[in-house]
């Protein structure tokens, strides 16, 4: 890589981007690039925010390989008996475990439901009383809370916390030790967010996609599994505006397809598999720094050398 275009990176994003508080490269396996700002450092855990919906994809992929989980068109509602009579509109009885993973579950939500999903005696209860908008599968719509109830659904299918899971099928074979995971209301890890790692055990995640689920000869999550995870299942739309596949936004840079998982703040796992490079960033949360995706591609991809 240019070393010249790497450190004119480091200068746009100290003279530009001031809220940066990390930025790393993996090329071939290997940590090339690595810095921090402030109070920012290789140990600190930072949060991943809506990154978190990518771990869960995963943690789902791997449910799904084991078996504890039966199929991607299993029927969400099936999982939650107790709540079958929440709603006279029948359509949500059609909602599938894929619908909650490409955001297309057609319950009505808005940013404004936010503070009441969370601060909710029973976050998955208030999440399916939502009036329907439309059929399931038919239109993208993002929403955090139909991402968390595939953290519930994990817990439901294997017995164990979303955190326990990830710490046996993921962190744990990706040497991640240093985790937190917040909960919500009833103690289940929120699928959607509330996620912290250290930068580098990040960019371990990337990795571990852009090997297609395998890890040091381990395949942790399934190929195929990775590979629909990662090409778009629909148009997408906000607040990436890009396409979307299972909880990963899916895009090109510089003429590569790529794809990353985005939180909000500008919090960036960015996997560019033609270019075998991974690149992460994290950011103050004071509003979402889309600006920070420009990086990938006006200076990483750039200052690669054929």
């Amino acid at each position: 890589m240019d070393a010249g275009r790497l450190l004119a990176m480091r200068q746009h994003i100290e003279g530009e981007l001031p809220h940066v508080r990390s930025a790393l490269i993996a090329r071939h396996g290997y940590l090339v690039y690595e810095a921090y700002a402030g109070e920012s450092d290789p140990d600190a855990l930072q949060g991943l925010h809506s990154m978190t919906k990518s771990v869960t994809c995963a943690l789902i992929g791997i449910a799904l390989k084991e078996g504890t989980l039966d199929a991607l068109d299993q029927r969400v509602m099936a999982l939650f008996p107790e709540y079958a009579a929440l709603d006279a509109d029948r359509r949500i009885e059609e909602i599938t475990i894929e619908h909650l993973l490409t955001m297309t579950s057609g319950l009505v939500w808005h940013d404004e439901y936010l503070h009441g999903w969370l601060s909710s005696d029973d976050p998955a209860r208030f999440t399916l009383k939502r009036p329907m908008a439309g059929e399931p599968g038919a239109t993208f719509n993002y929403n955090s809370s139909a991402a968390h109830l595939l953290s519930v659904i994990l817990t439901r299918s294997t017995g164990a916390s979303a955190l326990d899971f990830a710490d046996e099928r993921l962190f744990g074979p990706l040497g991640i030790s240093e985790r937190q995971w917040l909960a919500d209301s009833r103690g289940h890890h929120i699928g959607a967010g509330g996620l912290f790692l250290r930068p580098r055990d990040m960019a371990k995640f990337g990795y571990l996609y852009l090997n297609q689920g395998e890890w040091a000869g381990r395949q942790i999550v399934p190929t195929d599994f990775v590979r629909e995870s990662t090409r778009a299942q629909n148009p997408g739309g906000a607040p990436e505006n890009e396409s979307y596949g299972y909880l990963w936004w899916v895009t090109t840079v510089e003429g590569h397809a790529a794809y990353f998982a985005g939180g909000y703040g500008g919090q960036l796992i960015y996997v560019v598999p033609d270019v075998d490079v991974v690149v992460v960033m994290t950011s103050n949360a004071d509003r979402h720094h889309i600006e920070n995706r420009a990086i990938v591609g006006e200076y990483v991809v750039a200052a690669i050398e054929e």
